[in-house]
């Protein structure tokens, strides 16, 4: 039996046992929660969400054109069907104008008033390549710890806001999604008799 050698310098050091990697730095609690917060997904996923729902609506305002012909004839007659068949036109309208306009400012982007931060694409793109390269490389770890929390919580301000327009506009959809099934049932008796 062969007995194990102690470990060496190297092996202590590195503990993969490869001496040309480096070690990963030691982050404290604080700059690892700072530099490691999923921040960058979700003002995209906001958007997504908001761009589907402009296409969706865009499909139905193109079925609502395309069988409007029995829909005005629904309207141009008499009874309860002439009225709810309005009621559900207005209601459409209104509901998807209101909803496209809340999908259009999840889209927009908004700035709230934040501090300067080399970590933000504003704050970056305002200094020249040469007074960005030299503000990043003088600062020290507690300003760059600074600088990284502050970019943190303006984009999640800005992911809250999203988020926010972004639910009203799911309420507007659904409340048109309903009149728009409520005239596609129009338009479906009216193809059926």
């Amino acid at each position: 039996m062969i007995p194990e050698s102690p470990p060496s310098a190297a092996t202590e050091a590195y503990p993969t046992g490869a001496p040309s990697e480096k070690p990963p730095p030691d982050l404290g609690p604080a700059s690892s929660l700072g530099f490691r917060t999923p921040l960058q997904e979700h003002a995209p996923a906001a958007d997504t969400k908001a761009a589907a729902q402009l296409t969706v609506l865009g499909l139905m305002f193109t079925l609502v054109a395309r069988y409007s012909s029995h829909l005005l004839h629904v309207v141009s007659g008499t009874g309860p069907e002439r009225l709810v068949c309005l009621a559900l036109m207005l209601g459409f309208g209104v509901c998807s104008l209101a909803a496209v306009v809340q999908a259009f400012r999840t889209i927009s982007p908004r700035f709230p008033p934040a501090p300067r931060s080399l970590a933000f694409f504003a704050d970056i793109a305002s200094l020249s390549r040469e007074e960005y390269i030299q503000r990043v490389e003088s600062l020290t770890e507690e300003e760059a710890l600074e600088q990284i929390l502050n970019f943190n919580h303006t984009a999640s301000a800005i992911c809250v806001e999203k988020f926010r327009q972004l639910r009203r506009g799911i309420r507007f959809f659904q409340a048109a999604f309903v009149c728009w099934l409520g005239l596609a049932m129009f338009v479906a008796i009216r193809l059926l008799t």
